[in-house]
C-alpha cells in the first residue's frame, strides 16, 4: 500500500547532500598506503570546482581544474624524459648482466665423460636401451 504522506514535495528537504561539488562518486581501489593522500588532493581538486547548481558554473570550473593540472604537469616533462631514458639505460645494464651471468653459468658446469654417465646410468637402470652415442650426443646438446 502506498504512502499518502510520501509525496516528492514532502521529502525534499530530508535527501541525501552531496558531500562533493564535482559530481557524482564511484568506489576506487588504491594501495592503502596512498589512501589518505589519494582522498587528500581529491578534496583539495573538488574544492577548486564551484558547486554544481547550474551546468554553466561547472563547465568553467571545469576549465579551472584542467589549467590547475597543465601548470602541475608543465614542469615535469623534462623529468619525464629523463627518467625515461634512466629506465632504458637501467633495462640494458640488466640485459647485459643477464648475458654474462648466462655465460658465467655455462663455463662453471663440469660436464663428466660419456662413458661415466653411461655406466651410472646402467647400474641405476640395468635394461635402459640408451647407448654411448646417446649419452655423447646429449653432452653435445649441453655444452652448446
Amino acid at each position: 500500500m502506498p504512502n499518502p504522506k510520501g509525496h516528492e514535495d514532502s521529502i525534499k528537504d530530508s535527501r541525501f547532500k552531496a558531500a562533493w561539488h564535482s559530481g557524482p562518486t564511484r568506489t576506487i581501489r588504491v594501495p592503502i598506503a596512498l589512501a589518505d593522500a589519494t582522498l587528500q588532493y581529491a578534496r583539495q581538486l573538488d574544492k577548486k570546482i564551484e558547486p554544481r547548481d547550474t551546468p554553466d558554473s561547472r563547465r568553467g570550473s571545469e576549465v579551472d581544474t584542467k589549467q590547475f593540472q597543465s601548470r602541475d604537469t608543465s614542469g615535469s616533462t623534462d623529468e619525464i624524459k629523463r627518467l625515461k631514458s634512466e629506465c632504458k639505460r637501467l633495462q640494458n645494464l640488466v640485459s647485459d648482466m643477464r648475458i654474462e651471468l648466462y655465460q658465467t653459468r655455462r663455463a662453471e658446469i663440469e660436464l663428466p665423460e660419456a662413458a661415466d654417465l653411461l655406466n651410472r646410468l646402467k647400474a641405476k637402470r640395468k635394461k635402459s636401451a640408451v647407448t654411448l652415442a646417446d649419452i655423447e650426443t646429449i653432452l653435445e646438446m649441453i655444452e652448446g
